[in-house]
């Protein structure tokens, strides 16, 4: 039986096992899958640099990974299926079915479950008696969260693009005032009112952080309203007074001078299963954090967000690769490839969200230049105090 059969079978069996299940199809191979991909939808999530055939939750919400192969090609299976052990709760090899079945004493001993296929569907289904390790499982069950429940959340923390996180606020601001708005008529009213021209922004970081539910007119969701409620009890009714609000910071944060806000804005933050990841991260490394030893903690515990959150398009590229061969340490040692594949505004845009926001002490330096000139012994981040 060939691979494209294997994975359609798996793929109606998990089906009826109510799992949720992502698929990994390469784009030259979409016509092969078309059964599959016609059910399913794509992930881009790797573990250890190898992206599993099939990824998702059990119907008790822990993550499983399935690589899935035909009747041949059975031992790369078995490699790449105790790989995805390092991020998943649950590892299957999926296969033809008396293919399989010559290696089911291998990967039981190894803690991998077996699913075998015939001609007529899923035959067996053998649960690993245990996993290995799981050291990368957070990640990816942060990242799962994000593609999976997608009306929570509306994409990446990369989208969180502007320095000062008030701004974040006013479509919240604005849609209670008005009620539900078309998004053109909601960043003119973000221009008109607020006197901000990067309304689009604003707009993409609100539904990041889970205040602007999906789809149209612009709505908010129950998180946005608790939001709303926060703001009106802190007499911030319209866009004029957060208008004013933002100018009371000034060059200070949000956290020095109006610290109710600071936490509403964190505790957004803290939401989204990338940012609960990365606060987990700092929270480890600090208080006082050289900023290559936070890549490296990213890179061992929690690639995914380091690859999502911390780098380039290009550079994510490069990073995947370095990973899948093992050269991790190059993204903190060598600064000829960190400072390649790094995205400048992090160490920026990102840090001044992060002092706003109370995460980072207000004397952390962000870094406004080229990332040549970026020395991080001279520029440390400093967490700051919990409350």
């Amino acid at each position: 039986m060939d691979e494209a059969a294997v994975f359609d079978r798996v793929v109606t069996a998990l089906d009826e096992r109510n799992y949720e299940p992502l698929v990994h199809v390469p784009e030259a191979h979409s016509e092969t899958y078309a059964a599959v991909l016609d059910r399913c939808r794509r992930h881009q999530i790797a573990i250890r640099g190898r992206y599993p055939d099939v990824l998702g939750f059990t119907d008790a919400d822990r993550v499983f990974a399935i690589e899935v192969k035909g009747s041949t090609n059975l031992l790369r299976g078995i490699g790449q299926a105790l790989t995805y052990q390092q991020g998943a709760h649950v590892s299957y090899l999926a296969g033809d079915g008396e293919a399989v079945a010559t290696h089911a004493n291998l990967l039981r001993s190894k803690g991998v479950g077996v699913i075998g296929v015939d001609g007529d569907g899923v035959r067996s289904w053998d649960d690993p008696p245990s996993a290995e390790s799981t050291a990368e499982v957070a990640d990816v069950e942060g990242r799962l969260s994000v593609r999976l429940r997608g009306d929570a959340f509306g994409g990446d923390v990369t989208t969180l693009s502007l320095a000062q996180p008030l701004n974040y606020l006013a479509p919240v601001v604005a849609l209670d005032r008005y009620g539900p708005l078309s998004r053109d008529e909601l960043v003119d009213v973000i221009a008109d009112e607020y006197g901000f021209g990067a309304g689009d922004e604003a707009l993409a970081s609100a539904r990041t952080l889970g205040l602007l539910a999906l789809g149209s007119p612009q709505a908010l969701t129950s998180q946005g309203e608790l939001a709303a409620t926060v703001l009106r009890g802190y007499v911030i009714e319209d866009l004029d007074d957060l208008r004013l609000t933002k100018a009371d910071v000034g060059r200070s944060t949000v956290a020095e001078v109006h610290p109710p806000l600071a936490v509403l804005l964190r505790n957004s933050f803290s939401r989204h299963p990338e940012f609960g990841l990365l606060l987990d991260a700092l929270r480890k490394e600090g208080p006082r954090i050289h900023f290559l030893d936070l890549v490296e903690r990213l890179v061992r515990e929690y690639p995914n967000v380091f690859l999502s959150a911390f780098c380039t398009t290009r550079g994510a590229t490069r990073a995947r690769e370095l990973i899948e061969r093992g050269e991790t340490a190059r993204l903190y040692q060598d600064p000829s490839v960190w400072r390649d594949v790094i995205r400048n505004n992090v160490l920026f845009n990102f840090v001044q969200q992060l002092k706003h926001v109370g995460v980072l002490a207000p004397e952390t330096r962000s870094h406004g230049a080229a990332i040549d000139e970026y020395d991080p012994d001279e520029k440390p981040w400093i967490v700051a105090d919990p409350e």
